[in-house]
């Protein structure tokens, strides 16, 4: 099985998470996906310049009503993507904010934090591209993340513009120390297996 890695989504209600993620999986695009109610997994094996890693994602809610739980998924998280709408930016970068804080308060300190505006379709005059120069109405979010040294990329689920490169991004953070030190289950389970064996076949009797 290939390295695991757990991603968290956050950000508000109808900011396009679980259709980030469909995206992702899938490559499609689905306007008739259900609102996530406390949080929805799903793993997926990813690959970014010949490194795999099995990305195990949790998509969670973002109705107020499920904030206190939330942070229970961020325990063992390795990668935390914070979505915003990119066509209300204002007001849906505010709300994504408390995410950002919640994360630097309580999640693991070795947590990765990507901002992402999502919906970048829906901005005039935007190219889309994760790598693009960020559209007016999201350059102060840019700026913002530059700031505090965090990536922002722009992306589009209904498009799939900057979604696999968000990804790739996800993947290439993982340090090459972490591939080295792992050892799939199946692989520990076999050399516990022959410890035992020899074990119990060494000695003179």
């Amino acid at each position: 099985m290939p390295l695991p890695h757990k991603v968290v989504l956050l950000g508000d209600s109808s900011v396009g998470k679980t259709s980030l993620v469909h995206r992702f999986v899938t490559d499609a695009f689905n306007h008739r996906l259900a609102n996530t109610i406390g949080a929805a997994f799903i793993a997926k094996d990813h690959t970014s310049h010949n490194r795999t890693a099995r990305l195990e994602i949790w998509d969670t809610a973002g109705q107020e009503r499920y904030r206190a739980l939330t942070s229970m998924y961020y325990r063992h998280a390795l990668a935390a993507l914070v979505c915003f709408d990119a066509s209300c930016a204002e007001k849906s970068f505010e709300r994504a904010h408390y995410w950002i804080d919640q994360l630097c308060a309580i999640g693991p300190a070795d947590i990765r934090i990507w901002v992402v505006a999502n919906k970048v379709e829906l901005v005039a005059d935007t190219t889309c591209s994760s790598d693009a120069q960020p559209d007016a109405s999201v350059a102060w979010v840019d700026a913002f993340c530059r700031e505090r040294g965090i990536p922002f990329v722009t992306t589009s689920a209904k498009t799939g513009t900057g979604v696999r490169e968000l990804f790739d991004a996800v993947v290439d953070s993982i340090p090459q120390e972490a591939y080295e030190r792992y050892q799939p289950t199946d692989e520990r389970r076999d050399e516990n297996a022959l410890l035992q064996f020899r074990n119990r076949t060494s000695g003179c009797c």
